[in-house]
Order: structure tokens, then sequence, then C-alpha cells
């Protein structure tokens, strides 16, 4: 599996740097950086688990470029703890069935705004409509109490993914983001070795977005 730390230290640093270059440089606010927090709740087809019973992190940081008034394209760098789970708990040492996925995650999202205010001088759009596809890279992986505990290493690194969603602009830096995303490849693949149904990932995310 991938060494955590330099991925994750590579990553942050150069978005970090990114942000802040754009975010005291954007005289024409073309473009814009933001902060993004986070939960995802997740499960797994194929795996008998039903319900979005695994909780995890979603945070990260956002560059978002303005192509016209009502459109713009941004990309996240985001920490995603994703999986599934038997039934719903934050205790990690109940002895679940579970699967705790810890990715890298780089979503490329196109956004269409509409419901345009101005307050005091300032206008920008309150909703924020977006479908997008995105890539993550599994850097750690943990499979308890099901057939898959020990076999962590099997678990496909690569995870491409489509997704939708929406978001509220409740002023013009903050704002709310809740989206659903589908793994389009599978997490084995090899199955027959494995003996494997297809299991696929997908989860809900609701983040708090934050723009300079």
């Amino acid at each position: 599996m991938t060494n955590f730390s330099p991925l994750f230290r590579s990553a942050f640093i150069i978005l970090f740097l990114l942000v802040t270059a754009l975010s005291s440089t954007a005289q024409e606010r073309r473009f814009q950086a933001g902060i993004l927090f986070g939960f995802n709740a997740s499960q797994i087809t194929g795996d008998d688990l039903w319900g979005y019973n695994k909780a995890g992190l979603n945070v990260g940081f956002r560059v978002n470029t303005i192509i016209q008034p009502r459109i713009d394209v941004s990309m996240d760098i985001l920490y995603s703890q994703r999986g599934a789970q038997s039934a719903f708990s934050l205790d990690n040492s109940q002895l679940l069935n579970r699967y705790n996925l810890h990715y890298i995650e780089v979503p490329v999202i196109f956004h269409y705004k509409d419901w345009e205010v101005e307050i005091d001088k300032t206008s920008y759009y309150r909703m924020d409509f977006q479908a997008g596809l995105a890539y993550g890279r599994l850097f750690r992986a943990r499979a308890v109490a099901n057939p898959f505990e020990g076999q962590e290493d099997l678990f496909n690194e690569n995870d491409f993914s489509w997704l939708i969603g929406a978001g509220y602009h409740a002023s013009e830096h903050h704002s709310v983001h809740f989206r659903y995303t589908r793994s389009i490849n599978l997490l084995f693949d090899d199955l027959e070795a494995l003996n494997a149904t297809a299991l696929r990932g997908f989860f809900l995310t609701l983040q708090y977005l934050y723009t300079f």
C-alpha cells in the first residue's frame, strides 16, 4: 500500500502554496481558493452490508476557475475516509464487519450557478449545481471481520469515480455542499482469484467551504 506521509505532505504543500498565491494575486477574481471540511457516509455494493454506516472525514483545499459568470471549474485535493460498516459506530474498537479505506482524492468539478444576489455592492450566486470526475489514490486499507481481512494489499490502489451534487452559498465566502460519488472501477482487479463479488464503492459527502 502507498506510503502515506510523503504523498500527503507533497500534495498538501503544493496545493497550500497554490492557494496562497491565488488568493493574493487574483486581481480579477478569475481564480479563487478555499478550504474544505466535511464528512463522508459511505458503503460498498456487493458486500451485503446495508446502509451508509461508515462515517469518515473529507477535508482539503480547493482551487476554482471562473470560466463565465455562471460557470466555474474547480479542482480539490482531499483526504477522504471511505469504506463500509455493518452498523453505525464511531468506535473503531468494536468488532464490526467493516472496510476502512483512506484516499487522497482529486475531484475535477463543473459548476453551474444560479440565483444571483447583491449584498453591499457585491454580487454572487446562491445555488451551485455540480457534476464531475474524481481520481482517488488508496494509501491505507483495513478489512475487519470479513473474508478480506489480511488481504488488504490486494485492494485496487486507483479509484476512478463520477459525482453529482449541489451547493448553497450563504455569503460570498461561506457555502455548504452536498454530493453523491460512485466509483467506476472495482475495489479488486482479480475477482476470480479472490472468489469475490463485484465490490464497488460509493458515498455521500457533506462539506463546508470557506472561499478566500
